[in-house]
């Protein structure tokens, strides 16, 4: 089975990413890259016009994840000291939420992130040109637990483990300030997003019409909206202000019932479901204060300095974040490859049907596309091995989520498309077009154009 799904084309291919334009690029060093805030962050990056180099353990992985448009190192020294790097952002670190703070998890999650941070600044050290700033993760655990009070960047930590990881985690990054580096420590609130973090785990039971309410459910929760957590990132990048403990969360921290009740109206009436506070700390241990022991996080650095959260209503974020799979958006070109007999029947029936709907859409050969199969670093001959399209956001989509987004504006399609977007359907989908469609529908025609040559490649 693994070497089966090795054969599927990696991400940047199934996801493309264009990579943008700007005059003067920036180098960008991400650590933690293949990590749910670091692949979103890079991809933003490389949109930009930016470069960014990525450590990652995993090089495969990393190369799955950009392909051609970011270089891979897997460690620190691979870096040499003429490298230009114009920022650091350092995300690496095991998840705090995973295992029991037992004292060998302890150690591992600070030995996680100290090791990388002290890595990171020891290269700052021997490059030539500094880098203008650093920019280190860290998380509103550093406050530790502080009921009802509001927390602002002046408050401090406690002699908790959550409150030391961080606070030793920040201490590390401050190492960089002795180089005249401008550091800034930013500590993440809850980050919902659909393609990681914490939201697809709590959507679950909300679309189950349960409402999970933890312990006294009154616990005060500090989120962020994955958009914001980007902008506000780049913007500490770009605005020489900005150094320090600074908060990344919404303006409008709520209590857990009201985000458990807003998360529940997404997807109709629900029925609470409450968990009793000594169930999780037995279950957890310390570990539960992470769940019913919440910080009431304010911004403050932030809006001071004229940051702007798209997303500060909690109700906003979540329907922007679960209505963007059913987002409604449409082709606006349509690029495949017409050597293949039945792509072109298809796209002539789809074009046919378009047309009568009153649908602009541009069908076109990818081969006739070179310039912009290169933005998203894309040949021909690996253009053609999959459907294209682009929709009318300007994003590119391939595969079977663009057949899927054609179906779902023309009728008696629109049924098999919604049918197609259900979570568990999707990816058995995915997977069945990227493993056999695709590749069968790809030999096929190059024996055809083969045998039109007058020979056969095998």
């Amino acid at each position: 089975m693994k070497s089966l799904l090795q054969s599927r084309p990696p991400l940047w291919q199934r996801e493309p990413i264009r990579a943008g334009y700007k005059a003067e690029p920036r180098t960008v060093l991400v650590t933690g890259a293949t990590g749910f805030i670091g692949r979103q962050l890079c991809r933003r990056l490389i949109g930009d016009g930016d470069r960014v180099i990525v450590l990652s353990r995993d090089q495969q992985r990393a190369r799955d994840m950009f392909g051609p448009h970011a270089r891979v190192v897997t460690s620190l020294d691979d870096i040499v000291p003429a490298q230009p790097i114009d920022a650091v952002v350092n995300l690496a670190g095991a998840p705090i939420l995973a295992m029991p703070w037992t004292e060998a998890r302890r150690a591992e999650l600070l030995e996680s992130r100290l090791r990388t941070t002290n890595n990171v600044v020891a290269l700052i050290a021997r490059l030539d040109r500094k880098p203008s700033v650093l920019i280190n993760a860290s998380a509103i655990g550093y406050y530790g637990v502080r009921g009802d009070e509001e927390i602002t960047e002046a408050s401090r930590g406690q002699p908790i483990f959550q409150s030391h990881l961080c606070q030793a985690w920040e201490v590390a990054a401050q190492g960089a300030e002795q180089h005249g580096v401008r550091v800034c420590r930013l500590r993440f609130g809850l980050v919902l997003g659909t393609e990681g973090g914490a939201l697809p785990g709590l959507a679950r039971p909300a679309r189950m019409r349960a409402q999970v309410l933890l312990g006294s459910a009154q616990q005060w929760m500090s989120w962020v909206h994955i958009d914001d957590l980007l902008r506000l990132l780049c913007f500490c990048i770009e605005n020489d202000e900005m150094r320090g403990g600074i908060n990344v969360t919404a303006p409008q921290p709520v209590r857990q019932q009201e985000f458990a009740a807003t998360l529940a109206m997404c997807f109709g009436r629900s029925l609470p479901v409450r968990v009793p506070a000594v169930v999780l700390r037995m279950m957890m241990g310390e570990m539960s204060q992470l769940l019913l022991d919440g910080q009431r996080v304010l911004p403050t650095k932030a809006l001071c300095r004229g940051f702007e959260f798209r997303f500060g209503n909690l109700r906003t974020a979540l329907r922007d974040l679960l209505s963007r799979e059913w987002r409604r958006t449409t082709p606006s070109q349509i690029m495949y490859d017409p050597g293949c007999p039945v792509c072109e029947a298809e796209m002539n029936l789809y074009r046919g049907q378009a047309r009568r709907c009153g649908q602009q859409w541009r069908f076109s050969d990818v081969a006739d596309r070179p310039d912009l199969m290169r933005r998203y670093g894309l040949d021909t001959t690996t253009a053609r091995k999959r459907l294209y399209v682009l929709d009318d956001s300007g994003r590119m989509i391939s595969g079977l989520r663009a057949m899927t987004l054609i179906w779902s504006q023309l009728p008696h399609w629109n049924m098999l498309a919604r049918l197609l977007r259900l979570p568990l359907i999707r990816e058995s989908s995915d997977l069945l077009y990227d493993l056999v469609v695709a590749p069968v529908l790809w030999r096929w025609t190059r024996y055809r154009r083969a045998k039109a040559a007058g020979r056969y490649l095998s």
